[in-house]
């Protein structure tokens, strides 16, 4: 059974993971604002070789990157406290 699936991006929550094509998988960190017309969200990898994509970039400054969907787009990912609910 898997959990993974389609996020609608207006369903967005902190601790959601985005799969991107080949499966490298981002951390929702925060929302930065929710509108009718916008979701704004801050995505992190702390397995990523850029420092710039980890939660904290060295410093302690928030690194990821900041991507805005619209509200009905449907992305790949897992839903917050369910990566670790997987059948094996």
């Amino acid at each position: 059974m898997s959990i993974s699936g389609l996020i609608r991006a207006g369903d967005l929550k902190k601790g959601d993971q985005l799969a991107e094509e080949d499966g490298f998988l981002w951390d929702v960190a925060e929302i930065f604002e929710a509108t009718e017309t916008e979701v704004t969200v801050r995505l992190c990898s702390d397995f990523s070789n850029f420092k710039e994509h980890w939660t904290k970039k060295p410093g302690g400054k928030p690194g990821g990157v900041i991507k805005t969907f619209s509200p009905d787009d449907l992305l790949w990912g897992i839903p917050a406290g369910h990566a670790d609910k997987q059948e094996g």
